[in-house]
């Protein structure tokens, strides 16, 4: 595969707003997940912010703080997300539900589609290149990372990739009803981790791989096979896991879920938390796992 790098990074989560590759101070002790509201209105106009829901919020608050760089044209704009917009989804329900043939506002329903993230940051951009939303469960950032491997080597150079999920409490419930513990359950969480990358523009940190896998009868052979595949010396890569830890790895491991809690594409945030480890040097590699019940996704960073 070749390399696609990383120039900057911005994400909205339980940890604050976040900007750059630098480590900030991460909080251990969370007792909930939702994320952090920044000043919207920095970026955002006050007339199309009041409409929008958090998802969208975040995405744009992240998208358009990278794309404050003037000299910056976007060939490709792809989003990743698990869920879309939930709080407009659950309002256009609620409205079918409680009115009897009556008319209904159109706006909860055109908000509440998944590409609303993308859409709005073409609108907002006044862009009119590649516009993708990539909605596939817990692999939605790493397909959107391979759309973007894909557009940079047809000949795009700069692109905006970015995720994004939102909580809302009716979450919990459902969760529930699926056979979720309550020790999951209170780690449900929501964020939005944007990137500048360019297949052209090398940079010091990159993307190496990616892999998914709807269905893989062992995780760790898996996880083996593909360090293999990439000459990664286990002593020198760290392992970010959106979930539990894993086992026998013999890795140094750390999870997204005990600093931002669970959410479909928190990898996300996991590949800003690796840039940042990377740009310090502490590893040569970072290697990310997505999980499902049943499959799982790997995206490896390296440095030079």
């Amino acid at each position: 595969m070749r390399k696609l790098y990383i120039h900057h990074a911005v994400s909205i989560s339980a940890q604050g707003f976040w900007e750059g590759f630098c480590l900030s101070d991460l909080k251990e002790d969370l007792q909930e997940f939702r994320a952090f509201d920044p000043d919207y209105k920095t970026v955002i106009p006050v007339m199309t912010l009041r409409r929008m829901s958090k998802s969208t919020k975040m995405a744009l608050m992240c998208g358009l703080t990278i794309s404050q760089n003037a000299a910056l044209d976007w060939d490709a704009i792809i989003v990743g997300t698990g869920l879309g917009n939930l709080a407009d989804t659950e309002k256009f329900l609620n409205l079918i539900s409680g009115s009897a043939a009556g008319l209904n506002s159109p706006t909860a329903f055109t908000q509440s589609s998944h590409n609303t993230l993308s859409g709005q940051l073409a609108l907002q951009l006044k862009n009119h290149g590649y516009n993708m939303t990539h909605v596939q469960r817990n692999f939605s950032f790493e397909n959107a990372l391979k759309d973007a491997t894909l557009q940079s080597q047809s000949g795009m150079n700069n692109i905006l990739l970015g995720v994004a999920d939102e909580y809302i409490p009716l979450l919990d419930s459902l969760a529930r009803e699926a056979g979720y513990g309550e020790a999951d359950i209170s780690q449900l969480g929501e964020g939005a981790s944007f990137f500048q990358m360019s297949a052209n523009i090398p940079s010091e940190i990159f993307v190496k791989d990616i892999l998914i896998k709807t269905k893989a009868e062992s995780f760790s052979e898996e996880i083996d096979t593909f360090l293999m595949k990439n000459q990664v010396d286990k002593k020198f890569c760290l392992l970010l896991t959106t979930a539990d830890l894993k086992s026998n790895c013999d890795m140094d491991q750390r999870s997204v879920a005990g600093l931002a809690g669970r959410y479909m594409t928190s990898s996300g945030l996991a590949m800003h938390l690796g840039c940042s480890y990377l740009s310090e040097k502490a590893y040569r590699h970072i290697l990310i796992c997505a999980t499902s019940a049943t499959g799982l996704g790997l995206t490896l960073l390296g440095h030079e």
